[in-house]
């Protein structure tokens, strides 16, 4: 008689159905393009039992079973298909238009989890911009090139090379001829790390490259590929100018000490003028002194007196 009552009771328990976890609750996650994320939903006993449940998100004003949309296909998968009671949903592959609100409901108990998922997209550091960059032919170069989100993969993502308005698609299809096993990512295992590395540098190289994941995103650079005798020139150059500024100076430091040189020599040259002038005008005062001085028959001490003092003037 026990051993029944024991019986009915652990089947009424397991004809409860699923009660879900967090009822009534927004769960929020947040997950980045080209990643996966899991939607989290489960009964909150592990002993209970699931006869029907669905996973359904909302687009405008209804709301859409997961299953049965094309665009899931292939990405979508019960996160752990071995344990009945965890009904939790893994989207792979993840798309900005995957953002959405979703619900996991069971019957018959009609008891609802749901989930707020936000998708974060790739958006370009320096979006907009183009920069210059000048290397060696022979050598190696890196386009540097990243979304604003690290874990985020971009939808669509490619490297153009530019030439006269036409654009070629170097990378990923990276077997185009002139570029055959010389370009890659420099950092594959990083989703948001598109900085392209070109090896091998050649002179036909230069010109202008776009990192493009839409027609709004891009980043572009201009490249020069400089060949060792182009390097040569150049040093020749700036060392056939810098002598000539060294000549220059020198010789601007040579003519202002000219010019000191012959400006002292004229103030010395005035000096001795002006210094002749003074004795000349002395003399002649004496001179013209002392005849005036017989002219009116002074006394000779008289005379002496008055020279002195016109030649101390």
């Amino acid at each position: 008689m026990r051993v029944h009552l024991y019986l009915f009771i652990f089947m009424i328990h397991f004809s409860t159905g699923c009660i879900v976890s967090d009822v009534q609750q927004t769960i929020i996650i947040t997950g980045y393009t080209g990643g996966s994320v899991v939607l989290p939903c489960s009964c909150a006993d592990p002993q209970s039992t699931v006869t029907t449940f669905t996973w359904e998100f909302q687009w405008g004003n209804h709301w859409i079973q997961v299953f049965q949309d094309e665009k899931y296909n292939g990405r979508r998968v019960l996160f752990n298909e071995h344990s009945p009671t965890n009904l939790s949903l893994l989207i792979s592959d993840l798309r900005m238009n995957d953002q959405a609100y979703y619900k996991c409901l069971t019957k018959p108990n009609s008891i609802i989890t749901y989930v707020d998922l936000n998708v974060k997209g790739c958006d370009l550091v320096e979006h907009g911009k183009v920069f210059e960059l000048t290397v060696y032919s022979g050598e190696s170069v890196v386009l540097p090139c990243f979304c604003t989100e690290l874990l985020a993969k971009p939808e669509q993502m490619q490297w153009n090379y530019v030439i006269e308005n036409n654009y070629k698609v170097i990378y990923p299809n990276e077997q185009r001829e002139n570029y055959k096993n010389r370009v890659k990512l420099l950092n594959p295992n990083t989703p948001g790390d598109l900085s392209l590395h070109i090896s091998a540098l050649r002179t036909e190289d230069r010109g202008e490259y776009q990192c493009l994941v839409s027609p709004q995103k891009v980043v572009g650079f201009r490249l020069t590929v400089l060949q060792p005798e182009d390097v040569f020139i150049l040093g020749v150059f700036f060392s056939v100018l810098l002598l000539a500024l060294l000549v220059f100076i020198l010789w601007r430091c040579r003519g202002g000490r000219n010019n000191k040189k012959e400006t002292s020599d004229g103030e010395e040259l005035k000096r001795e003028q002006d210094n002749q002038d003074d004795v000349m005008y002395s003399s002649v005062v004496h001179v013209k002194t002392a005849s005036r001085a017989a002219h009116t028959h002074s006394d000779p001490s008289e005379l002496t007196e008055y020279a002195s003092v016109h030649v101390k003037c």
